[in-house]
């Protein structure tokens, strides 16, 4: 195997020679290898950068698309688990970052517009706007996307897994 490519994809343009990874980078990468082979799924996987602890992998082919669920939470529900068995498995501190066939972008990108045209009804409403609950990686998403606007504040309230970003008017709040 001369690199981190298993799919072998023309998309795949961003890819880590497998000879770049340290041992237990190694590790988390065969795990997902084989959780791709055991899933029946169709799948595979491929390095997409370290930046240590974490280990980027996308998730392409086969059935992919159709095992994301609900916002992406059977992603982050792999994601999850794998990053489990790595922690009993590595000896070192390494972690998964899973995305598939390009989700997360995609998701983030979403979030974002989202943000941005609520923000535009806020400030002409002049009335808070509440999004529905979301995960904490993507509120995070909601506040950067907005931080720079002098006219809009964002907070989160509620406790999980029910909290949700409010984006005010920066006088409101």
């Amino acid at each position: 195997m001369a690199d981190a490519e298993i799919d072998g994809g023309a998309a795949n343009t961003n890819v880590v020679p497998v000879e770049a990874l340290a041992p237990e980078q190694l590790k988390a990468l065969t795990i997902m290898q084989e959780f791709c082979e055991a899933s029946g799924l169709g799948a595979t996987a491929s390095v997409r950068s370290v930046q240590k602890p974490y280990i980027s992998i996308e998730i392409n082919g086969g059935d992919t698309r159709n095992t994301l669920g609900r916002s992406g939470q059977g992603l982050d529900a792999l994601q999850f688990l794998l990053n489990t068995v790595l922690a009993r498995k590595a000896t070192a501190d390494v972690r998964l970052l899973l995305d598939a066939e390009g989700y997360r972008e995609r998701r983030a990108d979403s979030l974002r517009q989202r943000a941005i045209e609520l923000a535009e009804e806020v400030k002409s409403r002049g009335e808070e706007a509440e999004l529905e609950p979301l995960p904490a990686h993507e509120r995070r998403i909601i506040h950067s996307a907005l931080a720079d606007d002098p006219d809009i504040t964002t907070y989160s309230e509620g406790d999980e897994p029910g909290r949700r970003v409010v984006i005010a008017p920066r006088s409101a709040h």
